[in-house]
């Protein structure tokens, strides 16, 4: 496999003005954020007629979903998800007015065809439409869209399909969508061992969430508007074999060298990050892929782990941007709120994932120079909120 380029990323962050989502434990981002740190779950476990003799644990959002399937089941969370974005935009204290924006990505699961992914985001307009108004829906429709398909990785590869990011870039919306519900996907699953039952307790629940992140281009993490998050550029990397296949342990490569290579687009060494956010359930295909991983990150490294999954279960392709929706909104509300965040996420295939994101600086002064571990200053100016602590400062 060959290593992903480490090179410094080009100046320029993506600052998450807004973030809307959609969970199996809340129907906006606030909630399902709100559930998540109160660790308050909502799993139904029942048999599915046509799925397999045993009872099944899923996390649906009913919600949203109740009555729904195949792609409508698609459409309406993802404009329930786009309804919340605007909602936050809406609120006291936010000056945002909507418009559209410069640039478009959406995260959709891999078995969608091009067809199919045009017909979902038409649905899902036209779901957006019923609660924004005919206007916004058009706003949102003469904006190009790119979509990208895959598994629980889709939603870093449709950030970094959103291109460079610079000032000149304005605005983007990057957002997510999947539902693992389907009759035939939870087929699949079953067939293969995948779903945590009665006789298989190593495996995922299944859950479907959507989520909308406005995005705001930024030449670093300065935000006189107070705290917040930015993404910096995202890594992908892939195995030679699947990470799941119960005859071998997972190779650890590709989440080793999609972290690194995070954390070299963020100017950042191992210790800089306080906090991870991962897509880990508990499965052990999983933790034998980021055990290794995590050692080899460097001696004494132990961020604080943020496990959305537990609560919300397995989204798919929704996980980056859910998961940075629901970290955006805990930052908002947390008492001591992170100050640098890695995040992550395994596909049962050969992707890896990771992005790192940080706390913004409310101020507008001048950076500091940045000081590296070994106490030489390069002259660099720190474009970085973690990049004013000592190397192994981890909390605000």
């Amino acid at each position: 496999m060959p290593p992903l380029s480490t090179a410094p990323a080009a100046p320029g962050v993506w600052h998450i003005a807004h973030a809307g989502a959609v969970t199996s434990a809340g129907t906006s981002a606030w909630q399902s954020a709100a559930s998540w740190v109160g660790l308050q779950k909502r799993f139904r476990k029942a048999a599915h007629p046509g799925v397999g003799p045993h009872a099944i644990t899923t996390a649906p959002c009913p919600e949203i979903t109740s009555g729904t399937a195949g792609a409508s089941r698609l459409a309406r969370l993802l404009g329930a998800a786009l309804a919340d974005v605007v909602s936050s935009m809406a609120q006291p204290g936010h000056d945002a007015e909507w418009a559209a924006p410069a640039r478009m990505a959406l995260a959709l699961p891999e078995r969608m065809s091009d067809g199919e992914s045009t017909n979902l985001w038409q649905q899902a307009l036209a779901e957006f439409g019923r609660w924004a108004g005919p206007a916004a829906s058009a706003t949102l429709g003469a904006v190009p869209c790119r979509f990208v398909r895959g598994g629980h990785t889709a939603g870093f590869a449709a950030l970094q399909a959103l291109g460079p990011c610079d000032p000149a870039c304005g605005t983007a919306l990057l957002m997510a969508v999947d539902s693992l519900l389907d009759t035939a996907t939870l087929q699949a699953a079953y067939a293969r061992s995948a779903l945590l039952t009665d006789r298989h307790a190593d495996g995922c629940i299944a859950s479907e969430a959507a989520a909308a992140l406005w995005l705001q281009a930024a030449p670093d993490t300065r935000d006189a508007n107070g705290r917040g998050l930015v993404l910096h550029p995202p890594a992908l990397a892939t195995n030679a074999t699947a990470h799941r296949l119960p005859q071998q342990a997972p190779e650890p490569e590709a989440l080793q060298h999609a972290l690194r290579s995070a954390l070299a687009h963020a100017r950042w060494q191992a210790d800089n990050v306080g906090y991870t956010v991962s897509d880990f359930d508990g499965s052990t295909w999983r933790a034998m892929a980021q055990i290794p991983t995590r050692a080899r990150m460097g001696p004494g490294w132990d961020p604080i782990d943020w496990e959305p999954a537990a609560v919300i279960g397995q989204v798919g392709a929704a996980t980056g941007p859910v998961h940075w929706a629901l970290a955006a909104q805990r930052l908002r509300h947390d008492a001591r709120p992170p100050n640098s965040i890695l995040s992550w996420a395994l596909d049962e295939g050969t992707a890896a994932a990771a992005v790192a994101l940080e706390r913004t600086i409310g101020t507008a002064a001048t950076p500091h120079r940045r000081t590296p571990a070994h106490g030489h200053d390069t002259g660099a100016v720190a474009t970085t909120y973690s990049a004013r602590f000592l190397q192994n400062e981890k909390n605000g």
